[in-house]
Parts: structure tokens; C-alpha cells; sequence
């Protein structure tokens, strides 16, 4: 018989920018869906989705609980390189506590700065347009996806192995 598994509680999760440093606490972090164009096929007497291995846009959504000035020198570096941000969260659970790591590389395409409300928690938005995104959980990568590499490892399988060997 099957252990049942407990449930896990995120209590902890900060951004850092490279090269600028300590970007802010988050109170929200929206990771990029892994999503893969896909056709219908059509067999004669049945239609099914078929797997492109094409890869859909990755954008990763971000709410900050506070902002300064490494927001703005993020924002203003884009325009001649990618920016990459880091984001560090705890998960704790039964059987103990787990770090994870979030690297996303890419083009900062929407920053809504707070509203302005009196009394209120400081909420900042940030929407990255991906190009890298590496995902690693207590020390072991699970997600490394490298767009201008032609890399899409999932748990350790380059999914566009034979298709690099293919192409390039």
C-alpha cells in the first residue's frame, strides 16, 4: 500500500537580479507553463492532438512586496541585455525542509509599479519574457530549458536531443 503524502507549504521566497543584487521579498511567483504547440490529427475514423515538440512562449509573472532602486537599473539594462533573476523558496513539509531555485534569463516585458493606496502592502508586478529557464529542487535540476541552445531537458531527458542533431 501507498504512503499518503502530506501537504507541502511554500514559507519563504525572495528575487535576486544578477549583477545588481537583492531584488525584494515576492509574495507571489507565477512559474512559466511548459507548453507545446500541438495539430489535430486526423486518422480516418478518429481526430487526436499530436505533439509538435515546438515549445510555446515562457513568461514568468512575479509580485513583489516592496521595490527600490535595482527594479528600475533592471528594467533599464534590458534594452541592450537580457536580465536574469533569481528567485529562492522553502517548501516545508513533513519530512522536513526543501530549497528550491528558480534562474529565469530574458526581456522585462511589463513593470506595474504599486498603486497608490494608504494603509496598503506595497505591490509591485514584473512580467519576464523567458529565453533560459532552469528549475532546481533541493540541489537537482529538473527543468533546464535554453531556447538560443536548442536545450529542453525535463528531469534529466533533453526532449530536443535528435532534433538539435538534426538541425544544427
Amino acid at each position: 500500500m501507498a504512503d499518503v503524502r502530506k501537504s507541502q507549504t511554500i514559507n519563504g521566497a525572495v528575487l535576486f537580479v544578477e549583477g545588481l543584487g537583492f531584488i525584494g521579498t515576492t509574495s507571489e511567483v507565477e512559474l512559466p507553463a511548459i507548453e507545446f504547440e500541438t495539430f489535430e490529427g486526423n486518422g480516418g475514423v478518429y481526430k487526436r492532438e499530436i505533439n509538435t515538440a515546438m515549445l510555446k512562449a515562457l513568461t514568468t509573472k512575479m509580485k513583489l512586496s516592496e521595490y527600490n532602486k535595482v527594479l528600475y537599473e533592471s528594467m533599464a539594462k534590458h534594452f541592450t541585455e537580457e536580465t536574469q533573476i533569481y528567485v529562492k523558496w522553502n517548501v516545508s513539509g513533513k519530512k522536513g525542509n526543501f530549497s528550491h531555485v528558480a534562474t529565469f534569463r530574458g526581456e522585462i516585458k511589463k513593470f506595474t509599479p504599486p498603486k497608490v493606496e494608504y494603509g496598503k502592502e506595497i505591490g509591485v508586478e514584473l512580467e519576464l519574457a523567458n529565453s533560459f529557464y532552469k528549475l532546481e529542487e533541493d540541489g537537482n535540476t529538473r527543468v533546464l530549458i535554453d531556447l538560443d541552445a536548442y536545450v529542453c531537458e525535463i528531469d534529466g531527458v533533453d526532449v530536443w536531443q535528435e532534433l538539435r542533431e538534426n538541425i544544427l
